[in-house]
């Protein structure tokens, strides 16, 4: 079951917003990092947008902080926007917020 889990991009000329949407789990993380890496593969900056998210676990956290090492790694933009107040607590609670947020 995919508990309404949904990737949707939108591709710039300079970025790629990744919007997603439904529960981000054990069951979707897989799916989730395989679409990041490959969208920070093709764009020098991914923006994740997460408002359409309403659960986010470790494994879930996971994906995220693997996409943005590889963006790390390509000399790459990542950042995340729009996770509603418990998503935003628990990449904050995890240490990865800050990783993750837009520069200010």
């Amino acid at each position: 079951m995919d508990r309404g889990f949904g990737v949707e991009r939108v591709v710039d000329a300079d970025r790629i917003v990744v919007r997603v949407r439904g529960e981000i789990d054990l069951m979707t993380a897989g799916s989730l990092r395989d679409e990041l890496c490959d969208a920070v593969k093709q764009s020098p900056e991914v923006i994740v947008d997460l408002q359409g998210v309403g659960f986010l676990d470790s494994t879930g956290v996971r994906a995220l902080f693997d996409a943005y090492r590889s963006a790390n790694e390509l000399g790459h933009r990542f950042y995340v926007t729009g996770a509603r107040q418990w998503v935003a607590k628990v990449l904050d609670v995890t240490g990865v917020g800050k990783l993750l947020a837009p520069p200010a």
